[in-house]
């Protein structure tokens, strides 16, 4: 809902949402609300603001990182054993859990409160200055109940496995801006700004786990006879910015940009907590040029040009700092020992970013092309440096190496029909080539997360790391390896670089049709040249064990002159024969809509209405095995550990039809 004048404006909104997952005992609901406004004082002075509210619950189930969940349970048991045995209670017979029973009767419930608020102010005074001033706060507030049940195995272990957790986040920012901005005459245009921008997080967790509960109907902390682990924590950081910006255009022709920023860290070592930033950008829009007057066919030719440094402070918010671990009782007393050694210089990690491309409009602007070149280079690499295991410890964060990215993005925009029926493409391409040219020593930072990551110099970030699998001796049936340096034994030395999880290029496909009230619109997205660690098939095409294995084990070797890729019994090596090829094309969504004419939505009182349905994720052509070529295990939280699947959880299709009105 909306509403206002030239003075004030109001937006009300709400909804609320309820989605059951594709996995067995999950589902999310959430209700959400949100409140916009803006007032216009004086001709000179606006403020305004807005605060959104959301609460949702979400039952979920243990994921992909775990051996407790649903979905590698389902996927690990063999299909022999039943869901319930002849007594008619959940079969626990077989080696894993049996998920059903996880399913259906573990609790693991998240229930949050979210509240967001900005409040603004802008004050416009003398001639061509402008003062805004802006505050947000961000609170997050999440509870977390878990209850294992005698009637799953987790529960039975322990007699009832209950979990209560807590987590407290809060994010407040606040940007202050004086612009400035003038015109001399029609030439000459000058644009300048100055700011300062601080943000300040905090959190507070806790954690508690108990055992031996007197009934699964009693499922609180409080019932638990022994609580097993308990823990807490706090967090306070702030990164303080100054920046400032200065514009020139002359008659919109010759553009020149300058700009410069001060990042003060709070995760940094006391000597470095700040790191300064500048950069500098030129374009030339070459079709306002005189002699580009005779050349009908061009509307827009922009040369772009830019050259600066930025930063990054993505560590664990104590790097620095010498940290201590409690809990290191004796004769009775608590104590405390070091976790972890101080660093005070660590600083910024910083990249030259060095970019050129053009912009190009043609034909009426039914053609429009946009493309990037660019060359990064990353000094003072933020990474964990080895340290002799003397010292009690085995790494330090620290600045070590360098790493380069270099790529190409284009864009390509057109209009193929125009009228009653319309279509409109857009393409997009991107490729980037990454190498590390220098780490700490030049040691190499090995296996990193089940698929064996590894950072060394000269090759990209993430590789895998491993043995090479030469194939099955028909003769044995075992797995045969190359002994790469001779020595007649498989060892660590005998690894070698396997696979790449960096693709060679990704892309995007738009098409939009419309004709009259009804439009189409179709997304295609594509990945070519990445490899992935299928970590799954270590399990379920070992050949051995309780676990369920695929159907391509069906022709594993079975007697002395058997052909074939698949072993007599596999092993946990991490080995070239999980590396499989990652490259997809994904029709990613597909929407119908159509639009009601305006003297029918006029009779209702509505401004415009729409019907539309929409399919996600229709249809994966790729040659990996896998549930899902766009997959990574540990997910985002690493720029190292890439590439992996091991259970883990697929995209879903999903299909949507809605209804949008607008009174």
């Amino acid at each position: 809902m909306s509403s206002g004048n030239d003075k004030f404006r109001l937006f009300l909104s709400g909804n609320y949402y309820d989605q059951d997952g594709v996995v067995a005992g999950t589902n999310y609901q959430r209700y959400n609300g949100r409140l916009n406004a803006d007032y216009k004082i004086l001709p000179s002075l606006t403020i305004g603001g807005n605060m959104g509210i959301t609460y949702s619950r979400n039952a979920r189930v243990e994921g992909d990182a775990t051996l407790n969940g649903p979905l590698p349970n389902a996927m690990s048991i063999p299909a022999i054993y039943p869901v319930y045995d002849e007594n008619g209670n959940y079969d626990e017979s077989m080696f894993y859990a049996n998920p059903v029973a996880i399913a259906d009767n573990a609790v693991n419930l998240a229930f949050t409160n979210r509240n967001t608020g900005n409040a603004y102010l802008e004050y416009k005074f003398l001639e061509g200055f402008t003062f805004s001033s802006k505050v947000g706060i961000d609170i997050y507030n999440l509870r977390e109940h878990s209850y294992d049940p005698t009637s799953t195995r987790q529960g039975k272990k322990y007699n009832g496995l209950g979990i209560e957790g807590t987590n407290y986040a809060s994010n407040l920012t606040t940007n202050l801006v004086l612009q400035y901005t003038r015109n001399l005459g029609e030439k000459h245009n000058f644009d300048m700004l100055a700011g300062q921008g601080f943000e300040k997080y905090s959190n507070r967790s806790t954690y508690i786990e108990g055992i031996n509960f007197p009934s699964d109907e009693l499922q609180y902390i409080a019932s638990a006879g022994t609580i097993r682990a308990a823990s807490s924590y706090a967090l306070d950081r702030v990164l303080n910015s100054w920046f400032g910006q200065f514009k020139y255009s002359y008659e919109y022709k010759y553009i020149f940009t300058l700009t410069a920023r001060a990042d003060g860290s709070s995760k940094f070592g006391e000597n470095n907590h700040y790191g300064y930033f500048p950069a500098a950008s030129v374009a030339w829009r070459i079709s306002e040029e005189p002699f580009m007057n005779n050349v009908s066919w061009i509307d827009e030719l922009k040369l772009r040009a830019s050259f600066g440094l930025t930063g990054n402070d993505g560590i664990g918010d104590f790097a620095s700092l010498g940290l201590y671990g409690a809990g290191y009782n004796y004769g009775g007393n608590s104590g405390i020992a070091p976790s972890q050694l101080p660093n005070p210089d660590l600083k910024w990690e910083t990249s030259t970013q060095t970019g050129l491309g053009f912009d190009l409009a043609t034909f009426n602007n039914r053609v429009s092309l946009n493309v990037d070149v660019y060359y990064n280079h990353t000094r003072d690499l933020l990474l964990e440096r080895p340290i002799p295991s003397s010292s009690g410890f085995y790494s330090i964060s620290s600045n070590i190496g360098q790493l380069e990215n270099k790529g190409l993005e284009v864009v390509l925009n057109t209009l193929n029909f125009d009228g009653d029926f319309s279509w409109t493409s857009a393409l997009t391409y991107a490729m980037n080539r990454n190498k590390v040219l220098s780490l700490y020593e030049d040691q190499p930072i090995d296996d990193l997360g089940r698929g064996g990551n590894r950072v060394e110099v000269g090759e990209p970030i993430g590789i895998f790391y491993g043995y090479d699998c030469l194939g099955v001796d028909p003769t044995t049936g075992n797995l045969v390896y190359d002994d790469v340096n001779g020595d007649g034994t498989i060892t660590s030395d005998d690894r070698i670089k396997i696979g790449n999880p960096n693709p060679d290029f990704t892309a995007g496909f738009t098409n939009a049709f419309s004709y009259k009230n009804f439009e189409l619109s179709i997304f295609l997205q594509g990945v070519y040249g990445n490899e992935i660690f299928n970590g799954t098939l270590i399990y379920l095409e070992s050949g051995s064990g309780e676990d369920n294995q695929t159907k391509r084990m069906v022709g594993r070797w079975k007697k002395p002159g058997d052909i074939t890729q698949f072993p007599r019994v596999g092993d946990t090596f991490i080995s070239s024969r999980f590396i499989e090829d990652g490259s997809f094309l994904r029709i990613r969504n597909i929407t119908l809509s159509y639009d009601f004419g305006k003297d029918w939505i006029g009779k209702a009182g509505m401004k415009s209405a729409r019907i539309y349905a929409t399919v996600q994720n229709l249809y994966t052509f790729t040659n990996y095995s896998g549930m899902d070529p766009e997959v990574n295990y540990y997910g985002g939280s690493s720029n190292l550990i890439i590439g992996t699947d091991f259970f883990t959880y697929p995209q879903s299709r999903t299909y949507l039809l809605g209804l949008n009105f607008l009174f």
